[in-house]
């Protein structure tokens, strides 16, 4: 369940956020603590994409997935990365 003020994020909006958060890093504008959660936080997001398609393949489907633009509609590049 996500929150009414939540965005729904695709993968380019975490790389972005990622990148921010190193330069903060260098600049000291945040704790390592903290760019560890947010990395921690991505890697259980990306793991769970990962779980979905390996999931589809699967079961012989190609998932619908916006966080990464995956429509259904491209499974033969899906397969062809494998």
């Amino acid at each position: 369940m996500s929150s009414p003020k939540a965005k729904k994020m695709d993968i380019q909006d975490v790389r972005t956020i990622l990148a921010e958060e190193i330069i903060k890093l260098r600049n000291e504008e945040t704790t390592p603590a903290y760019v560890n959660a947010i990395t921690n936080a991505t890697g259980k997001i990306l793991s769970t994409v990962k779980m979905e398609i390996e999931y589809a393949k699967l079961i012989g489907q190609t998932p619908k997935i916006d966080f990464i633009k995956i429509d259904g509609k491209k499974k033969k590049q899906i397969e062809d990365k494998s």
